[in-house]
């Protein structure tokens, strides 16, 4: 621990400025694993998508 009043200050104020950096990296980890959730869903979707139309087609072309 640093001594004196002034070095003991100056780590109180970095330990609050390092706690809001890991914060902000929080935050922006979670956004981006939701991001990646929410484009999963939108491939997994067009997926579905693709194999009705295939569905469709065939039957089309049965007809």
């Amino acid at each position: 621990m640093p001594e004196g009043p002034i070095g003991q200050e100056t780590a109180r104020l970095l330990n609050e400025k390092l706690q809001r950096v890991m914060d902000k990296r929080t935050e922006h980890t979670i956004a981006l694993a939701n991001h990646t959730v929410s484009l999963d869903r939108l491939e997994r979707g067009q997926e579905e998508l693709r194999d009705l139309l295939r569905q469709f087609s065939a039957k089309g072309r049965d007809s």
